[in-house]
């Protein structure tokens, strides 16, 4: 229903009720009073409400301004007036509904014209009278009761008119923020459903009271309603046994248990085997509606697989390198106990014996599982780790017309795993080697004080940007200029260098500019004197 038609509504309910009450009262005067219906006034004051109510139910009101509406009242109070005109009946107690009207939809100026009229009708009746007592008192009577009820229903009005506003207003505050709050849901459903993360909450009955897309198709549910905990069966491990209904991390979550990053292996409901880490986390019931825990889901099972493809590769590849490599050492060592070889022939074949043996306690650690780090520390000779490191680099740099020279005088003994040392080393002088341009040069030199001792490998090759030297501890980094090379590489050298110096307690620091090479310095701890047997100090 429109505004103008409520207000149209308006206008019938109170003309009719004024109409039905001079009809009442005329019926009575009628039937009490006789005479009383052959005064003039009388009769046209009537004729003039009839009149009245029958424009109100005729005139478009939708079309009227508002304020015009007003004359409808007043002139029903000019026709009540002529009803009352030298009347003892108590008619002039109809003015009552023509006040009410105008006190409830207009303001005091319009009420105080109303109370004008009248005041022009009861006065003039007390002229006419003589200034009677009686008619004096009915005039002041009349305008003490009407303008009395006038002002309250008019206050009365205009206070439940600002109430009514401020609950509009209050209802559109509140319908806004209903909206938003629908709207922010909607946006977190969306985020939500858009992560490949399963995120659900459950309450201590089990309930399933909120879930996104991945938590649900996980257990192959369409919604929240259809969710069933047995459309997806969690098994203890891969391809192990069932987990019983009340052990499942569901039921764990609905118990209000805490973890992180649990391993579960669940077979879905599209046939497929999934590992998950699960996190659990309760929430108290001041937080939201009811006590529950919020469960979240990583699908780990690619990373799984690639670790077990990787473990099955390297063991493989470790196992069939092993048996070349026992050919290699077995032929260099029947070659080594030759006694007609050169000395030159005797010292190449020394460095493939080495590199052969380096090499294969490298695949049986991969093999058995042994861990590099493991072994003991001792009095390491790393001069002589870095002189065996630059021959075996010694035809590479040839073939790659690099100088490759050191100066090792003032090298001094270490404490640490030589077999690490030497991986450090060749991993710094090959990086130095290979990207250095033909006619450039590899320089090895040391330093030492009471505390420790440095090693200084430092290249003219293609350098490295601020941004990269940062970043190439990380593994599988390569820099830009690396790349744009096209050197081979898996940018994993400088991080194992990283770990190793790490594990020696040592430093690693790398100074390098685009096209102005690189210098790499490790430091690394000097045993205490009372450990170091028969070797400079």
């Amino acid at each position: 229903m429109s505004l103008a038609s409520v207000r149209t509504r308006s206008i019938w309910r109170w003309q009719l009720i004024l109409a039905a009450a001079t009809v009442t009262v005329t019926a009575t005067i009628a039937v009490l009073d006789p005479p009383r219906l052959t005064s003039v006034t009388f009769l046209a004051g009537i004729v003039a409400i009839v009149v009245l109510t029958v424009g109100a139910l005729l005139v478009p009101w939708d079309h009227v301004p508002g304020r015009a509406v007003a004359v409808l009242p007043l002139a029903a109070i000019a026709a009540i007036g002529m009803m009352s005109s030298e009347d003892q009946t108590g008619t002039w107690l109809l003015w009552v509904f023509p006040i009410a009207w105008i006190a409830t939809y207009y303001r005091l100026p319009v009420l105080a014209a109303a109370l004008g009229v009248i005041g022009l009708f009861v006065t003039a009746d007390a002229f006419v009278g003589g200034m009677q007592p009686t008619l004096v008192q009915r005039a002041v009577v009349v305008m003490l009761c009407l303008g009395f009820m006038g002002v309250t229903i008019n206050v009365g009005a205009r206070r439940a008119r600002a109430f009514r506003h401020l609950l509009r207003r209050q209802f559109a505050q509140l319908d806004r923020t209903r909206r938003r709050a629908e709207q922010h849901s909607r946006r977190t459903a969306i985020l939500a459903d858009a992560l490949d993360i399963g995120i659900a909450r459950i309450d201590a009955d089990g309930t399933l009271l909120d879930a996104n897309r991945a938590f649900l198709d996980l257990f192959g549910s369409a919604s929240l309603t259809e969710f069933s905990g047995t459309g997806a069966v969690e098994y203890r491990d891969y391809r192990g046994e069932p987990v019983a209904l009340a052990d499942t991390f569901l039921a764990r979550a609905a118990a209000g248990e805490r973890c992180s990053d649990r391993r579960v292996w669940m077979f879905d409901a599209r046939g497929a085997w999934r590992a998950l880490n699960v996190t659990m986390r309760p929430i108290a019931a001041d937080v939201v509606d009811r006590p529950s825990n919020i469960v979240i889901i990583h699908d780990v099972s690619d990373t799984v697989a690639a670790e077990r493809e990787r473990e099955s590769v390297s063991t493989v590849v470790s196992h069939e390198l092993r048996n070349p490599l026992t050919a290699i050492l077995g032929h260099t060592d029947l070659l080594l106990e030759r006694e007609d070889l050169p000395t030159g022939v005797q010292r190449q074949l020394s460095v493939i014996d080495h590199a052969g043996r380096r090499m294969e306690r490298l695949v049986t650690s991969v093999l058995e599982g042994v861990s590099l780090t493991d072994e003991p520390f001792t009095v390491v000779d790393v001069a002589a780790v870095i002189e065996a490191s630059l021959v075996a680099f010694g035809p590479t740099a040839v073939a790659g017309q690099i100088l490759l020279s050191h100066d090792l005088r003032d090298l001094r003994p270490v404490w640490g795993d030589a077999f690490r040392l030497r991986q450090a080393i060749d991993n710094i002088v090959g990086n130095a080697i290979k990207y250095t341009h033909r006619g450039g040069v590899v320089h090895v030199s040391a330093a030492h004080t009471l505390s420790q001792t440095s090693v200084v490998v430092a290249d003219t090759g293609i350098g490295m940007a601020p941004l990269d030297r940062d970043r190439m501890h990380e593994h599988g980094y390569r820099s830009e200029a690396a790349q744009a090379s096209g050197i081979a590489g898996a940018g994993i050298g400088m991080a194992i260098v990283s770990e190793i110096v790490e594990q020696h307690s040592g430093g690693l620091e790398v100074e390098s500019a685009p096209g102005r090479g690189t210098r790499v310095t490790i430091t690394l701890p000097r045993p205490q004197p009372a450990t170091v047997e028969g070797m400079p100090t």
